[in-house]
């Protein structure tokens, strides 16, 4: 597996693109690298559920990043809601 570390600041960006004919599109922009999730056009269940951890995730990110940045103590166990 490889993997990318793409760290982000005030001029990175998050887009999210509908299509009436095709899958959608989410693509992370920071610094001068563009990482862009697409889909199969036949989508399955699995995708759905990609889909679903994908914005659990991306939620409990926001939730954490907005609470260090306010200084507010943790309320559960470091690494709670971690996982695939």
């Amino acid at each position: 597996m490889s993997a990318l570390s793409l760290p982000v600041d005030a001029a990175s960006s998050v887009e999210f693109k509908a299509f009436r004919s095709r899958t959608p599109l989410l693509s992370v922009a920071a610094g001068r690298m563009l990482v862009t999730l697409t889909l199969p056009e036949r989508l399955r269940a699995e995708d759905v559920e990609f889909a679903r951890r994908l914005a659990e995730r991306s939620a409990a990110y926001a939730i954490e990043v907005e609470r260090l940045y306010r200084g507010v103590a943790r309320r559960s166990a470091p690494g709670a809601g971690v996982g695939r």
